[in-house]
């Protein structure tokens, strides 16, 4: 995939419902949602995430997503609100 692929599938990733939803059980608990989250990257490159109220466990969004990334070896590309897309390589949105 070249530098527009991969801009045209931040689009398409960005319109299109999550593909994975992390909830109440958050990140600390849920060793299976890296692991899940780690095969959704290897066959979609980007991903969409969403995060429920009850995942947060009080800790602010920013630090979620960024735990996220750093666990999956991957990029994050955006965050808005409680949803964050992620990559495997890094991709220039702007």
């Amino acid at each position: 995939m070249n530098a527009n692929d991969y801009k045209k599938r931040f689009q398409e990733v960005l319109l299109n419902k999550p593909h994975c939803i992390l909830g109440k059980k958050g990140i600390d608990d849920n060793e299976g949602f890296i692991k899940h989250v780690q095969d959704l990257l290897k066959k979609h490159k980007i991903i969409k995430i969403k995060l429920l109220k009850t995942a947060l466990h009080g800790e602010i969004v920013e630090d979620i997503a960024q735990k996220i990334a750093d666990n999956t070896d991957s990029y994050l590309l955006d965050l808005r609100g409680k949803i964050i897309i992620i990559s495997k390589h890094p991709v220039n949105i702007h």
